[in-house]
């Protein structure tokens, strides 16, 4: 079986590992696999690392020429079978250039964003030709389920996007001296994307409610964290020196390694990389019910709170501060979790049977 999988390639190495590891996986199954993507050089540097093979190709634009004639070029110089794609804009592109082949397509979805009523959708995850739309939760799947209709319905399949606890043991803690934190204050960090959705204003809205007498600092990773909002929030708090807003960074599992508590207070959440990550450093967790993400820990390595609900997030932050027991061992629950619940192993051999179902 030979499959062409498409990622994009330019963010952060970290930040696509878990696809990246799925492909290898996949080899181990006898998978013959091609990664294509916009690789920045860190990310190729990794993929020469661990062997893969891969070309550098990708669409510069939603409709993309000469995208489409490359991607037809590779599917006949690797003969290939299925073509794997993550994102909207190679799907699109996939569409046209498989249009008149027998090649299968597969999708990739992980938020609930996809709606029926939008005609672009029909351009890309909702297109007859595609064959597979992956829902990494029961969330999404039940979401992506509801814009399909008769038969189509059976297009969609839940495969929990997986994750190794070994893939950042080499990591070393962070020296949060670099952001003024001393050795033996206790840290809370929240990594995103920080758009409304994540809901960032609740995390360093709950800094006024905090109920205890240690030294705790709030950091804050991600594009975004310059906002004027965010700012205020911070000069408002009863903690405000204590709240460090930093921006994008390359070195988030070392800064996770380094926490105590990790947070995520999302209005909405289809799964949750940064909460995987930080469960695979061994950090207990403080979410929002903000969907697919609470399917990632149970009572014994989280605590989940409403939406929106800044005291009832600090009330949850102060119990693992105060609890240092406690604290402890919901992080070393968070981590068997991944190993024994949402290990890559099982997305791997999850999205080889499909393939299989597929093909055959």
């Amino acid at each position: 079986m030979n499959v062409l999988f498409t990622i994009r390639g330019n963010e952060p190495f970290v930040s696509q590992q878990a696809q990246i590891e799925l492909m290898i996986g996949l080899k181990e199954y006898g998978v013959n696999t091609l990664l294509i993507g916009n690789f920045s050089d860190e990310v190729a540097e990794n993929l020469n690392a661990k062997k893969v093979t891969y070309e550098k190709v990708y669409p510069k634009k939603s409709i993309d020429k000469d995208f489409i004639n490359d991607l037809k070029e590779l599917v006949d110089k690797y003969q290939i079978d299925l073509v794997h794609s993550i994102d909207g804009k190679s799907t699109r592109n996939a569409l046209i250039a498989l249009k008149k082949t027998n090649i299968k397509i597969v999708t990739y979805f992980g938020s609930t964003s996809l709606h029926w009523y939008d005609p672009s959708s029909y351009l890309t995850y909702l297109n007859s030709r595609v064959d597979a739309i992956i829902a990494n939760s029961q969330y999404v799947y039940e979401h992506v389920k509801k814009q399909l209709f008769g038969s189509r319905k059976n297009k969609v399949t839940r495969i929990y996007k997986g994750y190794n606890p070994r893939w950042f043991a080499h990591e070393v803690e962070k020296d949060m001296g670099e952001f003024g934190i001393p050795k033996e204050a206790l840290v809370v960090t929240l990594v995103g994307n920080h758009r409304k959705v994540k809901g960032t204003k609740y995390f360093l809205e709950s800094s006024y409610h905090l109920k205890t007498d240690k030294e705790v600092h709030y950091v804050l990773v991600g594009d975004n964290t310059d906002h004027a909002d965010f700012q205020k929030l911070k000069a408002n708090s009863p903690i405000g020196k204590n709240i460090h807003l930093l921006e994008r960074r390359y070195d988030v599992i070392s800064i996770l390694k380094s926490s105590d508590i990790y947070a995520q207070t999302s209005l909405e959440e289809g799964f949750g990389r940064a909460i995987s990550e930080a469960m695979c450093v061994g950090k207990p967790i403080v979410m929002t019910d903000a969907g697919g993400c609470t399917e990632l820990i149970d009572e014994n390595s989280g605590i989940v709170v409403p939406k929106k609900d800044s005291k009832a997030i600090g009330t949850a932050i102060s119990s693992l501060i105060n609890n240092d027991e406690l604290r402890e061992t919901m992080g070393n629950n968070a981590k068997e979790r991944i190993n024994t619940v949402y290990h890559i192993s099982q997305t791997v051999k999850d999205t080889y049977q499909l393939y299989q179902s597929l093909i055959s």
